[in-house]
């Protein structure tokens, strides 16, 4: 995709995107990379991918990195912006991005609001299914281990795998009880994500017959709103796993069914070439810094945790000598 000459002169910047290794099926096992990636092809803007795990300066991915167009693009930094909304948000205010131009206040309301249902509550759904229930079939599902985290290549890799696999089904489930989804039954949680689901098959079909819109709001080419829904419904439909939200799509949804079909033809023609394994530049590029820091970072954890270790038993040894 070229950079128009407007997007060169509005702004002197080249965008680079640090997200996930692809996995296989579903490309992304990040909604929010795959929405703001396909925000930038509907608005037909240059980018380069950096796949990586390593994270931004908020603990978030994905990101990007804004290179001045006089720098060197191997070499250079640029700057960062986290957080996929704050991205699109900068990429509205630096580039043109036609995809947004023509919205009413209405739309760009219901916009923030359907982006805002996605995220903060049918997304945490769907975290607490695959990740807080079902790890295991979650990351043999998506060959997390070797697609992610290189762990075939890498002993970085595999190391960080083993930790990522036991704990965070455990992390995921603390966020689950703060906010408060856990008081619910795994039926009541998946009739409540199948309730945002219907929601957007209703907006979209209202008035309509199937394939008679391709898009939300009744456009013909996609806006911000269609690339959110397409990055979260893609996670419970192209993931093979049994999701519950995939039957309820399936049999109950032919328009958002057909939707998806359209938005993954028109703008990820080269879907399945995206699919295949890439590496991971945090774990086999041994010249990346951030690489080096996760080294360093770990080894003073593990020298932490091993004093801690060492500490407690010569306690626990020296109680035992006094009681005796």
């Amino acid at each position: 995709m070229a950079v128009s000459s407007s997007a060169k002169t509005k702004h002197q910047n080249r965008i680079r995107l640090f997200t996930f290794p692809p996995v296989p099926h579903v490309y992304s096992m990040c909604p929010f990379a795959l929405k703001l990636e396909s925000f930038l092809r509907i608005n037909d803007l240059d980018y380069d991918v950096v796949y990586t795990s390593a994270f931004s300066s908020k603990g978030t991915i994905p990101y990007i990195r804004l290179i001045p167009l006089g720098d060197e693009w191997e070499n250079s930094v640029g700057e960062e912006v986290a957080d996929s909304n704050i991205v699109i948000d900068r990429l509205l205010s630096d580039f043109p991005c036609p995809s947004q131009d023509e919205l009413t206040a209405l739309e760009k309301g219901t916009t923030h609001a359907i982006i805002r249902m996605l995220e903060e509550h049918t997304a945490q759904i769907g975290f607490h299914f695959r990740y807080g229930l079902y790890m295991s079939e979650f990351c043999e599902a998506a060959e997390i281990r070797d697609r992610i985290f290189c762990a075939d290549e890498s002993r970085l890799g595999a190391f960080v795998y083993y930790f990522f696999k036991r704990f965070q089904p455990k992390g995921t489930l603390k966020k689950s009880k703060y906010r408060n989804l856990t008081r619910h039954t795994a039926d009541e949680l998946w009739s409540m994500s199948n309730d945002d689901i219907q929601a957007l098959e209703d907006l979209l079909s209202h008035g309509n017959e199937v394939g008679s819109q391709k898009y939300f709001f009744g456009r013909s080419q996609p806006s911000l709103v269609d690339c959110a829904i397409f990055g979260h419904l893609s996670q419970f439909l192209y993931i093979p796993m049994d999701f519950p939200q995939k039957a309820y799509l399936k049999e109950k949804c032919p328009f958002l069914l057909q939707f998806m079909e359209n938005f993954r033809l028109d703008y990820w023609p080269d879907w399945d070439v995206k699919c295949t394994k890439k590496p991971n530049d945090m774990m086999v590029n041994d010249n990346n810094p951030e690489k080096k820091k996760r080294i360093a970072a770990l080894k003073r954890k593990m020298i932490t945790r091993l004093s801690a270790v060492i500490i407690a038993g010569v306690a626990v040894y020296f109680g035992i000598q006094q009681s005796n």
